[in-house]
């Protein structure tokens, strides 16, 4: 069998895998880079990188190439479920459809100095005396054995690598499931602005429309709740309710004077929020992004969580690298920093999430946001993320 050899080994090359290697890259560690796919490839997704995700994005010097392929948006309107809006003026983020944003952020990590391996398929890790010590895959119909100190696990919602560490937590009550869709010639309530409308059609939960450009020629369309409020329904026949019952929905019925059209086939998945009880390291690996269930409840944001804590990983991998310790010992600083600098932002949007469950409480909330100044700033000044 085939052995190959590396200082860390990041397993898939979504946003927080490519991050992860480009900062550990850029400091001269010797990673690589493998994902179960050959870029580009779609991946289901609101298509939102927030003022969090930007933060990297520029310390990786990405930005331009970003730039050719996003919509720098302008904003966000919240929707009650009594259809009243709030206009949020959030300027500094992108929406760039995933095909093109994870192959610009692996193509930077190769730029920066990591190795890249596409088509690789991770099917176990490889633990011994205690330790995971890499991971075993399938690369061009043969199976081979990737070797390393540190193993990051990067491999999403369904992680391979944090299944077979024992910590792949299922509680309904901190995972959500989405389903998003693509629209062409869609009316915008405003151009450059995305929005999220609360409560549609009786879901505990909210639909988006993501303009890929200004003007709305293509915008990503999805639905998303709890899983534990999920009651069995379809949600592409839930938006078509939506779209038929709301105001702000008939703007996607098709009709001679209405361009607006459906361009793609709805696509789902499994979002494991913060909140999660779970251990996201041990020796030898730490689980990062949707494998590590770092999503921010409420808001449901993935792509700047995952880069947080890739950073993060990235920064406790060279102390481990530099100190050769590889136990819990040191791996635990990953966890711990995290809580300390996230934790409570994570409880505030766990709380926020409930109101989900309140038509009336939303109502308040959407009220209050266009009220008071005060209670916006604070609102959100919470759910920033600052180093």
């Amino acid at each position: 069998m085939k052995v190959i050899e590396h200082d860390v080994i990041v397993v898939g090359a979504g946003p927080g895998g490519s991050v992860c290697a480009s900062y550990l890259a850029k400091a001269g560690v010797d990673v690589l880079l493998i994902d179960k796919e050959t870029f580009p490839r779609d991946k289901p997704c609101a298509d939102c990188q927030s003022r969090t995700s930007l933060k990297h994005i520029k310390e990786l010097g990405a930005e331009e190439e970003l730039a050719k392929y996003g919509l720098l948006k302008d904003g966000l309107i919240f929707i009650s479920p009594d259809s009243n809006k709030c206009y949020i003026d959030v300027p500094d983020g992108y929406i760039t459809p995933r095909w093109y944003f994870d192959n610009i952020m692996r193509k930077n990590a190769e730029r920066l100095g990591a190795e890249v391996i596409e088509n690789c398929w991770v099917y176990n890790v490889i633990k011994e005396d205690g330790y995971v010590r890499g991971v075993k895959a399938k690369y061009n119909g043969e199976k081979i054995e990737l070797r390393s100190k540190i193993v990051i696990g990067a491999d999403g919602s369904h992680s391979i690598v944090a299944q077979k560490i024992g910590q792949f937590p299922d509680e309904p009550d901190n995972l959500s499931i989405a389903l998003r869709t693509y629209f062409e010639n869609v009316p915008l309530l405003k151009d450059g602005y995305l929005e999220f409308h609360y409560g549609p059609v009786g879901i505990v939960g909210y639909l988006w429309i993501c303009p890929a450009d200004k003007k709305g020629n293509i915008c990503n369309v999805g639905l998303g709740c709890n899983m534990a409020d999920y009651q069995g329904f379809t949600f592409e026949e839930k938006f078509w309710e939506w779209a038929r019952t709301s105001p702000y929905g008939k703007r996607f019925i098709p009709s001679k004077d209405n361009p607006c059209k459906q361009v793609a086939p709805w696509k789902g998945w499994r979002v494991p929020t913060g909140i999660q009880r779970m251990k996201n390291y041990d020796n030898g690996v730490m689980l990062i992004g949707d494998a590590g269930s770092v999503v921010v409840p409420f808001l449901d944001e993935g792509v700047g969580a995952a880069s947080d804590s890739a950073k993060l990983a990235a920064e406790v991998a060279q102390e481990a690298l530099n100190k050769n310790d590889f136990s819990c010992d040191v791996l635990k600083r990953y966890s711990v920093d995290w809580d300390k600098k996230y934790g409570d932002m994570y409880k505030t949007t766990k709380l926020a999430e409930g109101m989900l469950e309140s038509p009336e409480v939303m109502n308040e909330f959407i009220d209050n946001m266009n009220t008071s100044v005060e209670f916006k700033k604070a609102f959100f000044d919470g759910l920033v993320r600052e180093d």
